[in-house]
């Protein structure tokens, strides 16, 4: 018996690193009312950021920015919206009008105790929130317990597990579930959000479907997997396997129309997927903008861009630092033509 598994695209927000977000207000309109004839559970729009709003972006100013952009017949379908911890104030973001939003706050590590207070202070303003700890695989056992415990006080609908840098074996992926699963609060949802550097998506969201049998999951996907490099879970593929064997009624003929019309036209001058760059990125447990900007220095072949990534300092692999990797390049020049 498997409780409720549910899918969340995020192809409006996690796919807009493809395109810096730029999809076109006719496009994004399009896509939306194309992922509601889908049947896909929760629909992420894209981030809220302080910004000067334009609708051709999905990066949102305020949550009226988003209802300006969500189709009439959206009212019983659950949107989000995501928010780095520190680029928004507590004060700037309004008291919740409609709950078919939520807000995902996505965190660092060094900032988990800061993040969690101010996703606190969103629930208390009325939004149903979801927690994002980044590179979840970092932690060790003992503080994946211990943030279950901090989660649970403030009782988010849902807690994620993200894969940031696309490294996650089905072993990390099942023993971080069954930590959070035994420890976290029953009625708190697990989320699982993955990166396919090692082409481990799909698989990884199978292991975990499978083990939490006891639990509400949510799995992240993107339409054709757009995304940041290696791209991501696609959400074609997961409707798919879920209605075979779940029994779920997704609807994938609106996907093939938003690949048709939005995504393929996108890839050409933008292409995300597989690559050896972002391989090497996945093994040396690194975040996927390193392996992005050693890869566009069109002079390294591909065991230099792996020799520079393993001399990055361990505490600097899952948070990008431009200065650091360009420096560590800048280095091994001019051991190389010294």
């Amino acid at each position: 018996m498997y409780n409720n598994i549910k899918i969340l695209d995020c192809t409006l927000r996690d796919g807009g690193y493809a395109n810096e977000w730029f999809f076109g207000e006719k496009n994004i309109k399009t896509i939306l009312q194309n992922l509601i004839s889908s049947n896909a559970d929760i629909i992420e729009c894209g981030f809220l950021k302080s910004i000067i709003y334009t609708p051709n972006k999905t990066l949102f100013s305020c949550i009226e920015d988003l209802k300006h952009q969500l189709p009439p017949n959206s009212t019983n379908k659950k949107f989000t919206l995501m928010i780095n911890f520190g680029e928004v104030d507590i004060d700037d973001i309004s008291d919740c009008k409609d709950p078919n939003i939520a807000l995902r706050i996505v965190f660092k590590k060094a900032e988990i105790t800061d993040a969690l207070e101010y996703c606190h202070k969103l629930k208390k303003k009325g939004y149903e929130i979801f927690i994002n700890p980044m590179h979840t695989n970092s932690y060790s056992n003992e503080a994946l317990k211990s943030l279950a415990y901090e989660v649970n006080k403030i009782t988010p609908s849902v807690l994620t597990i993200t894969d940031t840098t696309g490294s996650m074996s089905e072993n990390e992926t099942l023993n971080i579930c069954e930590i959070l699963n035994k420890n976290l609060s029953p009625d708190i949802s697990l989320c699982f959000h993955s990166h396919n550097n090692l082409q481990l998506s799909f698989a990884n969201a199978l292991a975990i479907i499978k083990a939490c049998k006891d639990r509400n999951l949510i799995i992240d996907s993107t339409v054709f997997g757009m995304g940041r490099g290696a791209g991501n879970l696609c959400t074609e593929l997961i409707m798919q396997y879920l209605n075979d064997n779940f029994n779920k009624n997704y609807n994938i003929l609106p996907i093939l129309k938003i690949i048709d019309t939005q995504i393929s036209p996108i890839y050409p001058q933008k292409p995300w997927g597989y690559s050896i760059p972002y391989f090497l990125s996945a093994i040396n447990h690194c975040h996927p903008n390193y392996a992005k900007i050693l890869a566009e220095k069109n002079d390294l072949p591909l065991d230099t861009i792996d020799m520079i990534l393993k001399k990055i300092p361990e505490e600097n692999k899952s948070i990008f630092d431009k200065e650091l990797i360009n420096k560590i390049y800048s280095d091994n020049s001019l051991i190389k033509y010294s």
